[in-house]
């Protein structure tokens, strides 16, 4: 990976490449931004840049180092993430990081360190790492990487230089899918329009899925008569179809009433992303006060929730079809969001 690959962080990426110029590099970085946006991305382009033997302002691509990096066999870079998402990062990890961090570099001149899901860290783990943060060396450089810096404790997130992340903007993503993933103008323009700025999201993406259940799905919502079971049985039907891409399902869903609250608000066309079915969200939004809309919204961010934490499918899939269809809100919410 190189900064030349990076889509949409020009300004992050400058930061970065002015620091390596000047020599007055960070000992700790702090990469902040929605997921998907390109912050690991970059942070390993920054990785191999800092350490490649071309000392240019991004990664040669062909050095020995840079091979290395390549293959995930560079003896100086070091990837930490949660293993468990019960637990988090813990400080056991923390601790092997500390220790590895005692040592000067094998081989070049940094060991970098990237640490993933950052607010993930036990409290435990945070404050073991802080100790080492406080007392950096010149050739250790650290990279958090977060989509919540307000999780990590205030004295690790002030031991480190952050770097926002913004969303990549449409057509930056729309050129991306159709030049690097060969995607058709018109399929890139719309999983570009529904990605919301995330390049990460944006690659994964079902498009057949787009191109047919996700409307054959807005339908079945927007045209129920009632709120009967028989009704929501009829959407939950529908909704099974998605099998293995439920979660997509319900993101898509839930993006389908945020239109419709953003239509009833705004009744500006142009700043829904689901464009297409523009129709549909009229409709919708002709049965429901947006008071209800934003609670339905509430029900499908719970609905996914349980889906990762493999509740039962059936009858995540029930109640929510008559949540979606109530002209008020059901019992299928309340209560605490699972984290």
């Amino acid at each position: 990976m190189r900064f030349a690959d990076i889509v949409g962080q020009e300004r992050p990426i400058r930061v970065l490449q002015q620091a390596m110029r000047t020599g007055k590099l960070a000992h700790a970085f702090l990469f902040a931004g929605a997921p998907g946006v390109g912050k690991m991305s970059t942070a390993r382009a920054f990785a191999a840049a800092l350490n490649c033997q071309n000392r240019g302002e991004d990664a040669c691509g062909v050095c020995p180092s840079c091979h290395k990096m390549a293959k995930g066999a560079h003896p100086d870079y070091r990837e930490i993430a949660r293993e468990d998402e019960r637990t988090g990062i813990v400080i056991d990890q923390v601790r092997a990081v500390i220790k590895s961090a005692q040592h000067r570099p094998y081989e070049s001149r940094y060991q970098v360190f990237l640490i993933d899901q950052a607010e993930t860290m036990t409290t435990e783990a945070a404050n073991a790492l802080l100790k080492t943060l406080e007392e950096p060396t010149a050739d250790n450089v650290f990279v958090l990487v977060t989509p919540a810096p307000h999780q990590l404790l205030p004295t690790v997130v002030s031991r480190c230089q952050m770097l926002r992340f913004g969303r990549v903007p449409e057509e930056d993503v729309r050129r991306w899918l159709h030049e690097r993933q060969e995607l058709s103008d018109e399929d890139a323009a719309l999983v570009a329009a529904l990605a919301e700025g995330s390049i990460g999201r944006a690659e994964h993406m079902p498009v057949e899925f787009l191109k047919t259940t996700r409307l054959d799905l807005f339908t079945q919502l927007a045209e129920a008569t009632d709120d009967s079971p028989t009704q929501a049985l009829a959407l939950g039907v529908k909704l099974r179809e998605a099998g293995d891409d439920l979660r997509d399902a319900l993101e898509l869903l839930a993006g389908f009433v945020r239109d419709t609250v953003v239509w009833q608000t705004s009744g500006d066309a142009r700043r829904v992303r689901h464009r297409d079915a523009a129709p549909l969200i009229e409709r919708y939004a002709a049965k429901h006060q947006t008071r209800d809309l934003l609670g339905k919204i509430r029900a499908l961010v719970y609905a996914r929730r349980l889906v990762e934490r493999n509740v039962s499918r059936d009858a995540i899939v029930d109640g929510l079809c008559l949540e979606l269809l109530a002209e008020g809100p059901t019992t299928f919410a309340r209560g605490r969001l699972p984290r």
